[in-house]
């Protein structure tokens, strides 16, 4: 005699390893999910793995916006403004990005290394040595001289006129500085590598 229920209690059992599949799928994407979450809070391994590949004589190119990719000139900036840079052809290194900041030269006081430094501009890392997340520009439209860089992920504050020395929130060090110099056409290029440790250091 045929048992006529055994097709249905198969199919039965096959949807409920469907379903226990389903759901074991779900579960281990959303642990997966938190476990991202959590290594983006984590402190990184101290340097986080940035090797920058900069060398004296890039040119500057803007980094982000419409004007991406284009070349730099010095008569774009006024005292106070900031825009993230990377050096021409390297884009695809993100330990390359590096905050340009335009103030008045006589505004730069120690750790600021001058001779890193022409007509007002001064370059930094713009990874913040806490946790590596991109700074930011704070621009003080009535006072120039008060604007700062600080990271958006944990309030990071520096300096940009005293060698980006940590003025205020969990990062450990100043944001490494780079030699620029403006070219006798307007442009900007670097003239030497970063002059200290890029990238988390914590």
């Amino acid at each position: 005699m045929v048992d006529t229920n055994s097709e249905g209690r198969e199919g039965h059992v096959t949807r409920r390893q469907f379903a226990r599949g389903f759901v074991l799928a779900v579960v281990a994407a959303a642990v997966g999910s938190v476990l991202s979450f959590l290594k983006l809070l984590a402190p990184s391994k101290k340097g986080g793995g940035y090797v920058a590949t900069v060398s004296r004589g890039d040119l500057l190119v803007y980094a982000r916006g419409s004007r991406m990719g284009n070349l730099l000139k010095a008569s774009e900036f006024e005292p106070g403004e900031a825009v993230l840079v990377y050096p021409k052809g390297k884009s695809g290194n993100e330990a390359n990005l590096v905050q340009l900041i335009r103030l008045e030269q006589s505004e730069f006081k120690p750790p600021t290394r001058p001779e890193l430094t022409d007509q007002g501009f001064v370059a930094y890392s713009a990874i913040c040595t806490h946790l590596g997340c991109i700074v930011g520009w704070v621009k003080d439209k009535k006072d120039p001289e008060a604007s700062y860089t600080e990271c958006p992920c944990h309030n990071s504050i520096f300096n940009p006129a005293r060698g980006a020395t940590v003025m205020g929130g969990p990062a450990p060090i100043p944001l490494a500085q780079i030699g620029v110099k403006v070219s006798r056409d307007g442009t900007l290029v670097f003239t030497s590598g970063f002059s200290g440790p890029i990238g988390p250091q914590v």
